[in-house]
C-alpha cells in the first residue's frame, strides 16, 4: 500500500493559526477583569520582574533578594527556568510585568500546541496532532494549573509533556538512539522548571514503562529510557545540587497530602464545573470515556497509556489516600497533580491509535471540546476590562498596605496566614514603592519561614505578646494583623491586642473591620540584642514558646549540638521532642546544667526512643504508654486532687505516657487498684519530668489548675517578655556582598541567615537570623556546592554522550544482525 503524503502545508498554516489564537486568548485574559489570577501567579511574576530588573543592571544571576522573607537567596532554592522565561516575556512586553504575563500566556499556548503538532507529524497523524495542539491549552486541568493555582513553572512543564511522551514511546518501540539526548535535555528543562513536578513525571513514566513491559514482555527498553531521564537530572546538576544542600533552609512545603485527593465523581463530573466553578482538579468525563474505551479496545501500541491514565485517575480518589499515604515516601504522592500527565498519556495513546475508525475519532474529539467549554470562563472572566493595577490598588487600600508603605522604615510584617495568597507579599514589594516584608510566597526557599509561621499561629491562638515580640525580633517596625484569623475564644481580642502591642512598643496607626496597622517608633535600620531567661530544645517547644515569649526556640533539636557554655546562662531549659547522637553525653550535659542551678524541664512524651528499641528512657526515667478517653482521671498532686477539663474536640483519645524512676513524685494518676506517676524530679530538684502530655494539654485548654501545677516546674509567666535592646546599624548592598556597620557585638540584624554567607569576621545564626559583631562586617554572597553542581552537570553531559554512543552502536549491531 502506498504511503500517504504528509500535508506539510500544515507546518505553515497551523503556526500562524496558533499565534493568532494565542493573541486572541491573551486579549481575552487582559480584558477578563481577573488577571493575573491564580494563587501563586503574583509570586512568580515578582520573581520574573526581580530577575528582569537585575539583568537590566548587568546581573544575570542575582544572589540575594532584600525584599522578601528578611532577605533570601534569590534563585538557589527556586527553580530558575520559569523566572528567566518570565523575564524574557517581560522584555517582549515592553518591560511591563503585566504585559509580560500576557506574553507568557501566549507562549504557553503556542509552545504546547507546537509540541502536539510536532508529535502528530512524527506519528503520521498530523491533523489529529494539530487538533490536540489547539485543545491542549484549553484542557480543564491545564487551565486550572495556569489560572487557578497560578503555578507558572508547572504550566511550562506541561508544555513539554507531549515531547517527553513521544520520545519515550519512540525509544521503547523504535529504539532510535537519537532520542536519548532529547529525553535527557527535555527532562533537565523540567527539573529546572519545577523539580517536584519533574519527580511526579518520572514516577508516572516509570508506571508507563512497567505497563509497556507487561504488554510487550520486554523490560530492558523501559529501564534504558528511565536511565535517560535520570541523566537529565544530572544535566541540571549545576543548579539542582546546590538547591538540595539547604543549609538550614526548610525543605518542607507545608502542604497537606489529603488536599491532593478528592472524590473521583468530582474529578470527572462536568456538572460540578457549573456548580463550583473551575476551582477543582478535573480529569474530565470525555477523557474518562476515551480512557475506558481505549483501555478495553485499543491495540498493543496504545494500550499502556490508556491503562496508566486509568490507574492514575483511580489513585486520585479519597479511598486511595488511606493506602498511598502510608507508603514509604507517600508524602510525595500528591496524586491530583498527576492529572495533566495522565491526560497527556491518554491523548497521546489516542493519537497513535491509528486503527481507530474516523467516526470514533471525530466523536471523541467533539466530546473533548464539549468537556472543555465549562472551564473557558477562567480565560475570559467577566470581560470587564478592569486593569490589574486598579485591582491591586484597591486591595492595598483595603489591607492598609498602602499606608504601611508610607510609614515603614525597615520592614513590614503582614500577619494574615496568606489569606490573599501571593498578593499580600506582592502588594508590599511589587506595587508602588517596594517595601521589605517578613513574608513572601516561597516558604521553602528561605530561612525564616518557620519564624513567621509561629507568629501566625500565635495570632490565631490569641498569644499577642508573642506576635509583637517576635515581629520586633524580625526587625519589623510596622505590623498589619488580619482580624479574621484571630481565635474566637478570646473575649476582647482588640483590647488585648492593643495592650500587647503597647507592652512591646508598638502603637495603633489605623484599622478597619478586617485589618489593624501598628507602628514601632524607630528610624533607619536597626537590630536587637536580646536576653532570654529560658530556652526550648526540640520539635515540641514551639507551642510553649508561643504561650511564654521568654522561651527562646533554639534551632537544633539535638542535645549533642550544645555545650555547657552554650546553655548555662539560661535559668530554664525545656526539652520536648529533642534528639541526641550520644545518649550518655546528652545525659551528662543535662545533669551538669542542673547542678549549676539551671532548671531543666523534660516533657516525657518528647523523650526519644532508645536506639534499636521502642523504649523511651532518659536519666533513668522510663516512659510507659497509656491512653485516656474523654479526659484525665483525678490527678493526685502536690497541690491536692486535681480535676481537669475534658479533652478538647478532636482529642478524645489521649495517647500519652506515665513515667517510672522519679526521685520525688509530684503527681500520680490515682486509682483504687494502681497509681501511675507522671510528674516529679529525677537526680535532683532541678531536673523535672512531666508526663501525660500535660504541657500540650495546657496549651490547648489553659486549664487553670494545670497551669498552677506546672508553675512548680517552670517559674515563668505568659506576661513576661525577653529583654530586647534596639541597636541602630548601617547596611549597604551590592551585587556580591552586604556591608553592615554596628557599634555593639552580638546584634541580631533581623536578616535571615544562609550558609552562602562568607564574612570578614565571625557571624552566626540564632533563631534562623543573622547575628554580627561590632564594627564593619563584610558578607560576601557565595554559591555553596557550585563546584559539585558543575561536576555533576559535566558528568551528566559525558554520560549522556557515552550512553547515546553506546545505544547507537548497539542498535547498529542489531540492525546488521537482522540484515
Amino acid at each position: 500500500m502506498k504511503e500517504r503524503k504528509q500535508p506539510y502545508y500544515l507546518i505553515l498554516i497551523m503556526p500562524i493559526f496558533y499565534v493568532l489564537l494565542s493573541f486572541v486568548t491573551a486579549k481575552l485574559v487582559q480584558n477578563s477583569g481577573l488577571y493575573p489570577s491564580g494563587v501563586d501567579t503574583l509570586a512568580h511574576l515578582y520573581r520574573g520582574d526581580y530577575l528582569y530588573q537585575s539583568i537590566r543592571n548587568g546581573n544575570f544571576w542575582p544572589f540575594y533578594d532584600t525584599l522578601w522573607y528578611n532577605g533570601m537567596e534569590a534563585l538557589r532554592f527556586q527553580a530558575p527556568l520559569a523566572s528567566y522565561v518570565l523575564a524574557l516575556c517581560q522584555l517582549v512586553g515592553g518591560g511591563s510585568v503585566m504585559n509580560g504575563y500576557l506574553v507568557f500566556v501566549a507562549v504557553i499556548f503556542v509552545a504546547g500546541a507546537a509540541s502536539w503538532m510536532y508529535v502528530g507529524f512524527k506519528v503520521k497523524r498530523p491533523f489529529l496532532g494539530a487538533f490536540l495542539g489547539t485543545l491542549w491549552f484549553f484542557m480543564p486541568n491545564n487551565l486550572y494549573t495556569l489560572f487557578y493555582e497560578g503555578n507558572l513553572p508547572r504550566s511550562l512543564c506541561i508544555v513539554m509533556l507531549p515531547l517527553l511522551m513521544y520520545w519515550a514511546h519512540d525509544f521503547l518501540k523504535e529504539r532510535h538512539w537519537h532520542t536519548i539526548p532529547k529525553l535527557s535535555v527535555c527532562f533537565a528543562f523540567a527539573v529546572l522548571c519545577q523539580p517536584s513536578y519533574a519527580g511526579l513525571i518520572f514516577l508516572a513514566f516509570i508506571l508507563y514503562f512497567a505497563a509497556e513491559a507487561i504488554v510487550s514482555r520486554e523490560w530492558a527498553a523501559g529501564v534504558r529510557t528511565a536511565a535517560a531521564l535520570v541523566l537529565g537530572v544530572m544535566l541540571a546538576g549545576v543548579w539542582f545540587v546546590p538547591s538540595l544542600a539547604r543549609g538550614g533552609v526548610s525543605a518542607a512545603d507545608f502542604e497537606v497530602l489529603a488536599d491532593f485527593f478528592q472524590d473521583i465523581f468530582l474529578t470527572v463530573n462536568p456538572a460540578a464545573r457549573f456548580q463550583n466553578g473551575c476551582v477543582d482538579f478535573y480529569f474530565g468525563l470525555a477523557a474518562l470515556l476515551l480512557t475506558v474505551f481505549g483501555a478495553l479496545l485499543s491495540k498493543k501500541k496504545s494500550l499502556p497509556g490508556f491503562w496508566v491514565g486509568m490507574i492514575i485517575l483511580v489513585c486520585t480518589s479519597n479511598m486511595s489516600y488511606h493506602l498511598l499515604s502510608h507508603l514509604p515516601g507517600g508524602q510525595a504522592l500528591r496524586m491530583l497533580r498527576f492529572l495533566s500527565i495522565a491526560l497527556c498519556m491518554v491523548l497521546f495513546s489516542f493519537l497513535i491509535w491509528d486503527t481507530l475508525k474516523k467516526g470514533w475519532v471525530i466523536l471523541f474529539a467533539a466530546l473533548l471540546v464539549l468537556d472543555a467549554l465549562p472551564s473557558l470562563p477562567s480565560v475570559w472572566g467577566y470581560q470587564s476590562g478592569e486593569e490589574p493595577q486598579k485591582i491591586l490598588a484597591d486591595y492595598a487600600d483595603w489591607t492598609l498596605v498602602d499606608q504601611a508603605q508610607e510609614i515603614t522604615e525597615q520592614r513590614l510584617a503582614m500577619v494574615d496566614e496568606s489569606a490573599l495568597n501571593a498578593m499580600g507579599a506582592y502588594l508590599a514589594t511589587g506595587c508602588g514603592e517596594p517595601t521589605a516584608i517578613s513574608y513572601g510566597a516561597a516558604g521553602t526557599a528561605c530561612a525564616t519561614a518557620s519564624n513567621f509561621t509561629q507568629i501566625e499561629r500565635a495570632l490565631e491562638e490569641g498569644e499577642y505578646l508573642y506576635v509583637f515580640d517576635r515581629c520586633l525580633e524580625l526587625g519589623n517596625d510596622t505590623v498589619i494583623l488580619r482580624m479574621d484569623i484571630v481565635g474566637s475564644f478570646i473575649s476582647h481580642p482588640v483590647k488585648e491586642m492593643d495592650r500587647a502591642a503597647s507592652a512591646v512598643g508598638y502603637r495603633l496607626v489605623n484599622s478597619n473591620d478586617n485589618y489593624r496597622l501598628y507602628k514601632y517608633n524607630s528610624a533607619g535600620n536597626w537590630g536587637t540584642i536580646t536576653k532570654y531567661p529560658a530556652a526550648g530544645i526540640g520539635s515540641g517547644t514551639a507551642q510553649l514558646s508561643r504561650q511564654f515569649p521568654v522561651v527562646q526556640e533554639l534551632e537544633s533539636g539535638n542535645l549533642n549540638d550544645y555545650s555547657f557554655e552554650d546553655l548555662c546562662d539560661y535559668e530554664l531549659i525545656y526539652l520536648n521532642g529533642f534528639t541526641y547522637d550520644d545518649k550518655p553525653s546528652a545525659e551528662a550535659l543535662v545533669t551538669k546544667l542542673s547542678e549549676a542551678g539551671v532548671r531543666v524541664v523534660i516533657a516525657a512524651d518528647g523523650i526519644p526512643d532508645d536506639r534499636g528499641s521502642q523504649n523511651q528512657s532518659f536519666l533513668g526515667v522510663v516512659c510507659n504508654s497509656v491512653v485516656f478517653s474523654q479526659g484525665y482521671p483525678d490527678l493526685e498532686t502536690i497541690d491536692g486532687v486535681l480535676e481537669t477539663d475534658l479533652f478538647p474536640d478532636g482529642y478524645r483519645e489521649w495517647d500519652t505516657v506515665y513515667v517510672d524512676g522519679l526521685h520525688e513524685i509530684w503527681g500520680n494518676v490515682d486509682n483504687v487498684d494502681w497509681q501511675l506517676p507522671f510528674y516529679g524530679t529525677v537526680k535532683n530538684e532541678n531536673i523535672i519530668v512531666i508526663g501525660l502530655n500535660l504541657t500540650y494539654y495546657y496549651g490547648l485548654t489553659e486549664d487553670e489548675g494545670v497551669g498552677q501545677l506546672l508553675s512548680h516546674a517552670m517559674d515563668i509567666s505568659s506576661e513576661d517578655l525577653p529583654k530586647r535592646e534596639i541597636v541602630p546599624y548601617e547596611i549597604e548592598y551590592t551585587e556580591d556582598r552586604m556591608i553592615i556597620h554596628v557599634d555593639k557585638p552580638g546584634v541580631n540584624t533581623g536578616l535571615g541567615y544562609y550558609d552562602s554567607f562568607e564574612a570578614s569576621q565571625e557571624i552566626y545564626s540564632q533563631n534562623h537570623l543573622l547575628h554580627v559583631g561590632s564594627g564593619a562586617t563584610v558578607i560576601f554572597y557565595s554559591y555553596p556546592y557550585l563546584g559539585l553542581g558543575i561536576l555533576t552537570s559535566m558528568a551528566g553531559t559525558l554520560l549522556t554522550a557515552v550512553y547515546t554512543w553506546h545505544t547507537k552502536r548497539r542498535m547498529g549491531k542489531k540492525t546488521q544482525e537482522m540484515g
